[in-house]
Formats: C-alpha cells, sequence, structure tokens
C-alpha cells in the first residue's frame, strides 16, 4: 500500500528514517540550572526545533515517492541499478552519520555544538537535490546510474551535516519524562505539514493527468518543478530553525564541559551493552528493511497494481497524513496509561497489518472493484491507520531514545547524543539499502516493465509485483519482538534523571 513518510521512530524511513528530539543533560552547577531543568519549553522554541524537521521530511518523502520512480519508470534506468545506486548512498550515508555526530560531540564553537553544522549544510543540500532531478538527456544506463549514485550520495551527506546535529541539539532541550514526548509530537506535526505538502500539493500541482500521460507522474515535465520547489523549502526550513533556536546557544553543554574524549571502539562498546539500545538498534534495523522495500515499490503499487490517477494519490494520501498527527497526539496519553514500551510495540504489529491488508484483499478478490464506492473510502480508511501507527511509533521511539541516552551519560559520565543518534541512523540505513537493493533487483526479476502506461501491464506482472510488496510485512513484525527487550520505564527514568542531577551538582 503507499507509505508516504518514514513510519519509524528512528529515520522518516523511519518509519525509519526516524529519531526524534531527545533529551540530553546539561552541566548543572550550583550557581545556574539547565534550561528547562523542571519547566515546560517555550511554544516558540519547540516550533523553531520542530520546523528544521521539514528540511528532511522533504528530501525523505521526495526520495520515497519521486525518485526511485522518475528514474525507473520514466527516464528507463533498470531497477537493478537504481537499487545499487540507491544502496550506494545509503551505505555512505550511513558511514558518515557516526562520524558527524562524533565531531559535532566534541566541536568547540561560540556558536555552540550544532548550530554551526546545521547552518552550512543549508545552501550545498538546496543545489544537490536540485541538481540529482536534472540528469541530461543523452545520458545512458551508466551515465544515469553514475549521475544517480553522485547526486544521492551529496544530497545524504550534506543532510546528514545538517540532522545529526540537529537531532542532537533536539536532546539537549530538556530532561522531563512528558516534555520528551511533547518535542517529539511538535517536530512529528512539522514532519506532517511537510509530507502534505510534499504529496497533496506537490502532485496536484506539478504532475496534473493529461490526455499524454494516463498517469502526471509518467510527465517528465514535473520533475525539475518539484526540485525547486523541494530546495527552497529545504533551505528556508533550516535557517529558520537555525535563527529560532539561537537564544539556546549560551545554555548548552559545551564540549570542554561534558565530554572526555576516548576511542570510538570504547563509545560502541558501551552503547551495545545497553540493553535498550540494543532493543532500539535492532528494531530499527529490521523496520528499515521492511521501509527500503515499501518505499521503493510504492509509487509503482499506486500507478499500476491500484491504478490510480495522481490526483487520486494525492487525494487518498490525506488519510494517512490526518492518521499520522492523530497518532503523535495519542503518544502523550497512551505512555501514560501504557507506557512507551507497550506503545510502540502495538504501533510496530499495526503498521504492516494495516498497510497491507487491502492489497491482500485484492489479491484475493475480496477488495472492492475501482468502479465501487466503497473502493476508495476503504483505502482512505486504511490509511488512515497506517498513518496513526506510524506517528504512534515515531514519537514514542523518539522518547524512548531520550531515555537511553540519559541512561548512557548515568553509565559512561559522558554526554553523547551525536553519536547514539548517528548509531541508530547507522543501522537504519545500512538495513534500507538491503531493502531498495532487494525491491530493485525484484523489480527486474519479476520483469517489470519500464516506462510503461498503467494500460499496457499485464495482470500477471501487476500480481508479482504486490507479491514483492507484501516481502516487507516480515520484517516489520519482526520488530516488535525486539523492542519486547526495552527495559526503560518511568520510574526508572525518574531515578536515573535524580542520580546525575545530584552527581553534576557534587557536594
Amino acid at each position: 500500500m503507499f507509505v508516504i513518510c518514514y513510519c519509524h521512530p528512528i529515520e522518516n524511513n523511519a518509519l525509519t528514517q526516524q529519531v526524534g528530539p531527545l533529551t540530553r543533560f546539561i552541566h548543572i552547577t550550583t550557581r545556574q540550572h539547565t534550561m528547562h531543568d523542571s519547566s515546560k519549553l517555550p511554544v516558540r522554541t519547540k516550533l523553531a526545533y520542530g520546523l528544521g524537521q521539514v528540511a528532511e521530511t522533504i528530501k525523505g518523502t521526495g526520495f520515497d515517492i519521486f525518485l526511485f520512480f522518475y528514474f525507473t519508470q520514466v527516464l528507463g534506468l533498470s531497477g537493478t541499478l537504481a537499487g545499487v545506486a540507491v544502496m550506494i548512498a545509503l551505505i555512505f550515508d550511513a558511514v558518515t552519520d557516526p562520524l558527524v555526530g562524533y565531531i559535532s560531540d566534541h566541536w568547540h564553537s561560540r556558536f555552540g555544538r550544532r548550530h554551526p553544522f546545521m547552518l552550512v549544510a543549508a545552501v550545498p543540500l538546496g543545489f544537490a537535490w536540485f541538481a540529482l532531478f536534472m540528469p541530461p538527456d543523452s545520458l545512458t544506463q551508466i551515465g544515469l546510474f553514475c549521475w544517480l549514485v553522485g547526486f544521492a550520495i551529496l544530497v545524504r551527506g550534506t543532510i546528514t551535516v545538517y540532522y545529526v546535529p540537529y537531532l542532537a541539539l533536539g536532546a539537549e532541550l530538556t530532561q522531563d519524562y512528558q516534555e520528551r514526548t511533547s518535542v517529539a509530537a511538535w517536530r512529528g506535526i512539522c514532519g506532517v505539514l511537510a509530507a502534505a505538502l510534499v504529496v497533496v500539493v506537490g502532485l496536484s500541482l506539478f504532475f496534473p493527468d493529461t490526455d499524454t500521460f494516463e498517469n502526471g507522474l509518467l510527465n517528465p515535465a514535473g520533475y525539475p518543478k518539484v526540485a525547486m520547489a523541494g530546495a527552497v523549502i529545504m533551505v528556508l526550513a533550516i535557517v529558520v530553525s537555525v535563527w529560532g533556536t539561537r537564544d539556546c546557544i549560551v545554555l548548552l553543554s559545551k564540549a570542554s564541559e561534558t565530554l572526555v574524549r576516548v576511542p570510538l571502539r570504547e563509545d560502541i562498546a558501551a552503547a551495545w551493552q545497553n540493553v535498550s539500545f540494543r532493543s532500539l538498534f535492532i528494531g530499527t534495523m529490521l523496520v528499515a528493511v521492511s521501509i527500503g522495500i515499501v518505499q521503493t515499490l510504492n509509487m509503482h503499487l499506486n500507478v499500476y497494481f491500484w491504478q490510480l490517477s495522481s490526483s487520486a494519490i494525492a487525494l487518498l494520501a490525506i488519510g494517512l497524513l490526518i492518521g499520522w498527527p492523530v497518532g503523535i497526539l495519542l503518544a502523550a496519553p497512551m505512555h501514560r496509561r501504557f507506557d512507551k514500551k507497550r506503545t510502540i510495540i502495538v504501533a510496530a504489529l499495526i503498521g504492516p497489518l494495516a498497510g497491507n491488508i487491502a492489497v491482500v484483499a485484492r489479491l484475493v478478490d475480496i477488495f472492492p472493484p475501482a468502479d465501487s464506492v466503497l473502493f476508495e473510502p476503504l483505502i482512505f480508511c486504511v490509511l488512515f491507520v497506517s498513518g496513526v501507527a506510524a506517528g504512534l511509533a515515531m514519537t514514542s521511539g523518539a522518547s524512548m531514545m531520550a531515555d537511553v541516552t540519559q541512561e548512557h551519560q548515568f553509565r559512561t559520565g559522558r554526554n553523547q547524543e551525536g553519536f547514539l543518534f548517528s548509531a541508530m541512523a547507522f543501522t537504519g540505513k545500512l538495513a534500507a539499502a538491503v531493502g531498495y537493493l532487494v525491491a530493485g533487483v525484484g523489480l527486474d526479476l519479476i520483469g517489470f516493465p519500464a516506462q510503461a502506461e498503467p494500460s499496457q501491464v499485464m495482470p500477471a506482472e501487476v500480481t508479482r509485483l504486490a507479491l514483492l510488496n507484501l516481502s516487507a510485512c516480515l520484517f516489520g513484525f519482526a520488530s516488535a519482538g525486539a523492542y519486547f527487550f526495552y527495559s526503560i520505564d518511568r520510574a526508572r527514568q525518574k531515578h536515573t534523571a535524580s542520580e546525575i542531577a545530584e552527581r553534576n551538582e557534587g557536594p
């Protein structure tokens, strides 16, 4: 079915891609406490921080619904080469994440540890994003492959320079158990609005259905417009987020106050010894493989399996986009009632089920036909439930990782949010690369035709496409088993926070 954004708490992809704002502890002296030690964060701070998510969401959503489809079905690049290209870019991205996180954690600057990286990435990201969708017309298969690899690496590299410090900055804003969920919710709402901008506005405005193309997404003229609009919005979102959170810089910890340089292998070993970190790490990996498969085949399924027009895709996507903030808003009461671990396990089970039940129903011929009045409403409802599960998973995972970083500080005496966030992103991206490769090679193995109108594709080929997409469910369900081993609850988090505060205050 169609999954538009990352539906995972670590990456927006993330399902994912999807770490949210995580909490870290700032040095406490007898004369000055942390910025937001016991009170709620100002709304303007949470809004400014949340707007920074717009840039990553536009990148993630654009990759998921436009890029692979554009290069395979519009430009004619083979599925295998496209899958390998995206995999190479993701592996590069995964390797650079821990490096950027480590450097950011140790950075010395009068502008803080995070803001310089965030700001310097803005313009290069916009340029790389625009160029990615502008390959010359004369390129061969190898030429298209090289263009996709090169500019996908540039896009992912520049977003890493921005996004890893951005996530680490979010971790520094609050240490309150419930306020972490609120910060994650603000970030999630901004992500929903960005996804809506890309999907609803982008599809309707840049890919209208015409007599020339059965589906507007097959029209190459729309992609440069999407690229330009996305580049401008991403740059503006980053600048606004940096400017809106600049007043926090003087109150955040400096590297010299919080970090002792140790070999990277010791950081890795210390993180892996934490059972809750391992739980989220493995859960992220499993979900990322699932997301990689689903996101790669997402638009293929919409166009060829459901045979939806671009305007219908945009309209029905509203179901997912409405469900997502509902899930985000449900996270706080769910955490109070059931705690975070149970919430994310439920979301991990519901997400893959809701996302594929309609596909299975159509394969066994019990789903209403396309001319039925129930056809689009049922798809809308299924997408709504998928969105709720995605919102719950994203917000819960972000808040849970905040608790993990706190426990890591308590055990090691080091505040290393940048490193921990990037470590989670590392496994997510490597696993997502596997998912993209599986989907790309799978398209070639099932013999799915490139540059074909929906009416030209045989029913047997469409069925094989749907079955390939369903293989992602197994990984999604398996992630629930990984989350089962997460061990931090409310009482343990509050006790750890109290111990850290007492230790930092000293005698």
